[in-house]
């Protein structure tokens, strides 16, 4: 499967996967229009080329994202919406610099002190694991902890229990913190590219650790993909990223949900979504959990819940940050409520708001349905609210007078 259409769910399936487009279009009598395109270079804060990769023109959008393609060395990638491909772009960055690391003189160097023959070597060096688990077993309190956040979390995480035990997984959750990624990308190459490196350096010992940092400002160019405000009770992002195994992200996750009184069903049924990385959920857990008093937070987990591709997921997560941002800034959210069979929240002055990291809004069947059905929920609810639609990106003039038309006010630019 070639990697474009792994990382490419489709306009149609994003734009069902937003907003519950359940029921009749009804009495929808205006046009839909076609959604704009862009020219890369015309994007604010786009870098429209890299080192290995270009942004291919024109920029498409679905009606809600902008649509990327990136022609990469490791095939065409297409990525959905400015928040993932910020975050596609940084594990791009770091891999060009991981591919400095494996192809430099040092790092050569290393493997051939550590008794591995750079020929000979291709990522996977797992040959003996016998006598490599005996020297595992030191931090045998450590490993016990793991080894029962993993029985109760099997089958719903990326760590492979071999490579546990022999010390890789460690190893790539180091490396990958240090480069500012997440250690379960699903960005295959970059995957691929922290196997290699980590079972070097866990076959290797610490001299080729070492030698991954070789490379002069290695690490440091990579604008963190791990950085947010919030934590998983007490713990950093960066910090779970670098120190805890999947599974043991998985049961902190499922601790914060049972404390903001999650239903237990409904909780393993977010945990066991692999749309999501064990970052995605901590982050986004962890956020929710920031905004303590609002009640209806189990609205939101429903619908990240269902998310039913990796473009939806991230949605979600980003949105839950956003979400947290202008909580912790306003204090003005009193609670979610379920319009449409999506989030939006209620303000302490009673308006009805959706804060949402929508790169282009444009007045497509999906939209106009989805936020159809928003407001008719709305207007049952709360028939005099005012609401407001708060997005990171901007808005086309039929999207305005369309979502005016149903009693909302599109806010642009929203941060």
């Amino acid at each position: 499967m070639s990697i474009s259409r792994r990382f490419a769910p489709g306009a149609a399936l994003l734009c069902l996967g937003l907003l519950y487009l359940g029921g009749p279009l009804g009495a929808l009598a205006q046009s839909f229009e076609q959604p704009p395109s862009f020219s890369p270079d015309k994007i604010p804060g786009l870098r429209p080329s890299g080192p290995n990769y270009t942004v291919k023109s024109p920029v498409r959008s679905d009606g809600l994202l902008r649509v990327y393609v990136l022609a990469t060395s490791y095939g065409d990638i297409t990525v959905h919406g400015d928040q993932m491909l910020r975050m596609r772009l940084n594990e791009l960055v770091a891999l060009a610099e991981l591919e400095k690391v494996s192809g430099s003189e040092s790092f050569s160097k290393a493997l051939v002190e550590a008794g591995i023959s750079p020929v000979k070597y291709t990522g996977r060096l797992i040959t003996n694991p016998i006598g490599t688990v005996g020297d595992t077993l030191a931090g045998v309190g450590a490993l016990f902890g793991r080894l029962g956040s993993g029985v109760a979390n099997a089958g719903k995480t990326q760590d492979d229990p071999m490579a546990g035990l022999l010390g890789v997984t460690a190893q790539k959750r180091q490396l990958a913190a240090k480069f500012g990624v997440d250690p379960y990308t699903d960005f295959v190459p970059l995957n691929a590219k922290l196997n290699q490196l980590s079972e070097a350096a866990a076959l290797g010992g610490l001299v080729v650790t070492g030698a991954l940092m070789a490379i002069p400002g290695a690490a440091g160019v990579v604008v963190s993909n791990l950085s947010t405000a919030y934590k998983l009770g007490d713990i950093g992002i960066e910090e779970l990223a670098r120190n805890y195994t999947a599974a043991q992200i998985l049961d902190l996750n499922r601790q914060r949900l049972n404390a903001m009184g999650v239903d237990r069903t409904l909780a393993e049924e977010l945990l066991a979504n692999r749309a999501y990385t064990p970052i995605d959920l901590a982050a986004m857990v962890a956020a929710l959990d920031s905004m303590t008093g609002v009640p209806g937070r189990e609205l939101f987990v429903a619908r990240a819940a269902a998310a039913n591709g990796r473009s939806i997921a991230y949605f979600m997560r980003r949105q839950a940050e956003l979400l947290a941002d202008d909580n912790a800034r306003t204090r003005s959210l009193t609670r979610f409520v379920s319009l449409g069979g999506y989030p939006f929240n209620v303000t302490r002055d009673g308006r009805i708001t959706g804060l949402m990291p929508v790169d282009a809004l444009s007045w497509t069947q999906g939209t106009a349905t989805g936020f159809t059905n928003a407001s008719r929920d709305r207007e049952a609810m709360a028939p005099t609210a005012r609401a407001e639609l708060r997005i990171t990106g901007q808005a086309t003039a039929t999207a305005k007078k369309q979502m005016q038309q149903l009693g909302w006010t599109v806010v642009e630019n929203a941060r």
